[in-house]
């Protein structure tokens, strides 16, 4: 089966153009024959006339008239379409979906994407924030381009790289009673009543980890479903909690939340970019992470292969 060419149709365009064979030629470094050869190929594809002679000049037929203005549609659309690609390769369009969990989703990565849209301000961005069970299952299923979160689940088909430091620590109201001693034990802050995270929490999963090592045994309050919801009640002195510092940093500043001095704290931990090998990461997921990495004063230090950090979990 014959299929329309191209190359033929830019001839017949030329042609149209001047309104004459020979003209076109020149234009085309063909041969006047040449030009003439692929006009009645063309003719014969369509099985009609394209020029009819007028005196000493051509002229379109009424399917040649027609060809032309849809020849001229056909071609702008493939201007469009290598244009659309050039953007593509160049980073200037595309799509870039990110998962993150709940702390990295809220007060890490919003930074990174202002700067990485202010870079390529057409690209189509979608943040998901969600618990670290939900950031695994994205990863896990394809769903994500690229994930933050405190440190993954050990995998063989996950690749992490550490970018930025996650520091945990204790929070309290600002007026708390022990909001200005220094170096609090351990066992003085059991005695506190603790907000916590729901289960499936990254954050909920250290702090369990470290209270276990050292044999404490918080008293726990109350369990909340976010950290907006943790730091509404600790300003309301309804108890203390665990959080990534890069969470509170408004609330400080506004003399809502104090950081308690306790011993063997900040928990530092760190924040990784994740993705799955399995699934080829884009040229924007690319670009992405490698913000990620520059800006985290983390470049190039890629967490080999997933093993588990010691209590590196954080959400």
């Amino acid at each position: 089966m014959e299929y329309l060419n191209l190359r033929r149709l830019n001839i017949f365009r030329t042609v149209v153009r001047h309104m004459s064979f020979s003209r076109a030629a020149e234009e085309l470094y063909l041969s006047q024959p040449a030009v003439s050869q692929h006009i009645r190929q063309l003719e014969e594809y369509f099985g009609v006339k394209l020029f009819e002679q007028s005196g000493k000049q051509i002229v379109l037929t009424e399917a040649g008239s027609y060809l032309k203005e849809a020849a001229d549609r056909l071609f702008r659309q493939l201007e469009d379409v290598e244009q659309a690609i050039r953007d593509i390769r160049t980073h200037r369009v595309g799509s870039l979906t990110l998962t993150a969990d709940t702390s990295a989703g809220a007060y890490v990565v919003p930074p990174f994407l202002g700067e990485f849209h202010r870079q390529h301000p057409q690209v189509a961005i979608k943040l998901e924030v969600v618990n670290r069970s939900v950031v695994l299952q994205r990863l896990f299923r394809g769903e994500t381009d690229l994930a933050v979160m405190g440190y993954p689940k050990q995998s063989p088909y996950l690749e992490a790289a550490p970018f930025l430091d996650n520091r945990l620590v204790v929070i309290a109201a600002a007026d708390h009673p022990l909001a200005d001693v220094e170096r609090i034990p351990l066992s003085r802050l059991a005695k506190e009543p603790f907000l916590i995270r729901e289960k499936g929490s990254g954050t909920r999963s250290t702090m369990e980890r470290f209270f276990q090592e050292f044999g404490i045994f918080p008293v726990v309050r109350m369990e909340l479903g976010s950290v907006a919801a943790i730091k509404e009640a600790v300003a309301a002195r309804v108890g203390v909690s665990i959080v990534s510092e890069a969470a509170i940093r408004l609330e400080r500043q506004m003399g809502l939340i104090t950081v308690l001095d306790v011993e063997r704290f900040p928990i530092v931990r760190k924040w990784y970019v994740v993705h799955s090998v399995q699934q080829p990461l884009s040229p924007l997921a690319l670009s992405f992470r490698q913000l990620l990495l520059e800006k985290g004063g983390q470049q190039g230090r890629d967490a080999p292969g997933c093993v588990a950090a010691e209590g590196g979990e954080a959400k």
